[in-house]
């Protein structure tokens, strides 16, 4: 591992874990056992650091993004699927979305960011839901405002999944209402 992606990993443990402002480089760069003056040779400075966190994470929403509008074209992306995938992003970058989350209100590059995610899922699951319909597959529903409530209704459990773990994760159930209340009838899986 680099020592650049040292500084990042341990910066992202830190402010998932403490939070951006308790963060310092000072006890950042203890914690990664590097030098203060060492991560200063690679970000400017703690900003710089939860900007990179934020980049990153933008482009690994972007590749799932892509990957989705692949196989919705190819038309092998169910809504299962879809929504599935939405969830095991976030299983693999739990500790990103804690971070975008807990910044959100102090942070003006992080609302910024927020606001690219949630406007990027909606889009995607408003294509989702008009090229299920011109296929057949799915009910004629208003697109944005469906879009935008399947987004939200993402959002939500993500954050039941992030901030109180000791609920029984109903994620499938979710991705099982939205499937009854949006497949047509006879469309099957």
């Amino acid at each position: 591992m680099s020592t650049k992606d040292l500084i990042l990993s341990t910066a992202k443990d830190m402010i998932s874990e403490v939070g951006f402002h308790k963060m310092t480089t000072a006890n950042l760069a203890k914690r990664a056992d590097i030098s203060e003056g060492t991560i200063y040779r690679h970000f400017e400075s703690k900003e710089d650091i939860l900007q990179h966190i934020l980049d990153t994470f933008d482009e690994k929403y972007q590749a799932l993004v892509e990957n989705c509008r692949t196989r919705m074209d190819k038309g092998t992306l169910s809504l299962e699927d879809l929504l599935g995938s939405h969830f095991a992003f976030l299983d693999a970058n739990a500790a990103d979305i804690k971070i975008v989350l807990g910044t959100y209100s102090i942070q003006d590059v992080t609302r910024r960011s927020m606001a690219r995610f949630i406007e990027r899922m909606r889009a995607l699951f408003e294509d989702h839901l008009e090229h299920g319909q011109q296929q057949g597959t799915l009910l004629e529903v208003p697109l944005r405002p469906t879009g935008l409530i399947l987004a939200n209704m993402f959002f939500g459990i993500m954050r039941i999944k992030l901030y109180w773990p000791e609920i029984d994760d109903f994620s499938t159930e979710a991705v099982e209402f939205c499937r009854r209340s949006l497949m047509s009838p006879g469309a099957g899986k």
